[in-house]
């Protein structure tokens, strides 16, 4: 059987975490993603016009294009602001994009390319991801490292 040591222990532990932020990340892009499909199926279908587009840096390598939409559901007005997970150029003040409201939360609605009022819980699952990937990797560069030693 294999001793663990306290160094050892915390390299187990770290890769377990490691894992488990990853599954995490990989299980919350699944429903969120299921979530927006299923708005775009069956939600009720309007039209909005972009009054407002924004790049958001979230950190050094990462940024989201964010837009605030006007639309009128129902005879009520409404203003959200969608974000993408992909930096797209493709919306520009002014235009009008077709959108899928949800029909309990006319607050909640999002375009068939993916933009959605979740706004920047769409972004967790990626970092979620990398924080993972990055615990495993200087998890088992320190196993390698002492095991050199």
């Amino acid at each position: 059987m294999i001793g663990f040591d306290g160094w050892r222990l915390r390299v187990v532990v770290a890769v377990v975490l490691g894992s488990l932020l990853f599954g995490g990340g990989l299980l919350l892009s699944a429903r969120l993603n299921a979530v927006i499909d299923e708005r775009v199926r069956v939600g009720v279908e309007t039209t909005g016009r972009v009054v407002h587009v924004e790049r958001y840096q979230i950190g050094r390598s990462t940024v989201v294009r964010r837009l605030t939409v006007d639309y009128a559901l129902n005879g009520a007005r409404h203003r959200e602001m969608l974000s993408g997970e992909l930096d797209d150029v493709r919306y520009r003040d002014g235009d009008v994009v077709r959108l899928h409201v949800d029909k309990t939360d006319a607050t909640k609605a999002v375009t068939a390319d993916g933009y959605a009022t979740e706004d920047l819980l769409l972004q967790l699952p990626t970092f979620l991801e990398a924080a993972g990937i990055i615990m495993i990797m200087l998890a088992l560069a320190r196993l390698r490292r002492r095991q050199q030693r």
